[in-house]
Formats: C-alpha cells, sequence, structure tokens
C-alpha cells in the first residue's frame, strides 16, 4: 500500500492581502482597548465574588462553630 507523500499533501499558500490603512489599524487598537478594559473588569469582578464567597464561607463556619459550643 503506498503511502502518501508529503509532497501530495501540502496545499498551495494563499498570498492574503493585509489591511494596513490607518483606519483600519484605528479600529483594531480601539479594539484592543475595548478588550483590555473588558478583560481587566471580569478579572475584578471574579476577584469581589471569590472574596464574596469567601467571606460567606468564613460566617457559615463561624456560625455553625458558635451553635457547636452553645450546645
Amino acid at each position: 500500500m503506498n503511502k502518501p507523500t508529503e509532497q501530495n499533501n501540502l496545499q498551495p499558500v494563499e498570498e492574503k492581502n493585509i489591511d494596513t490603512s490607518a483606519e483600519h489599524v484605528k479600529e483594531l487598537e480601539d479594539e484592543l482597548l475595548k478588550l483590555r478594559i473588558e478583560n481587566a473588569f471580569l478579572k475584578e469582578l471574579r476577584k469581589l465574588r471569590l472574596e464574596d464567597e469567601e467571606k460567606m464561607r468564613e460566617r457559615h463556619e463561624s456560625s455553625a462553630a458558635s451553635e457547636d459550643s452553645s450546645n
């Protein structure tokens, strides 16, 4: 059985025109800034949520401990 050679599997490389116009670059920079802001917001939101969950866990453990000691 013949195995396909590497040459048979090569696909022609398409040349892509990259739009480097100032307008397109500005759009990409604006999108990058928006995504960076969104990323920072989501990281902070996650941090606050995790801190809140930790405080709730501590309160729950604290109240459970005080109930145990009162019995």
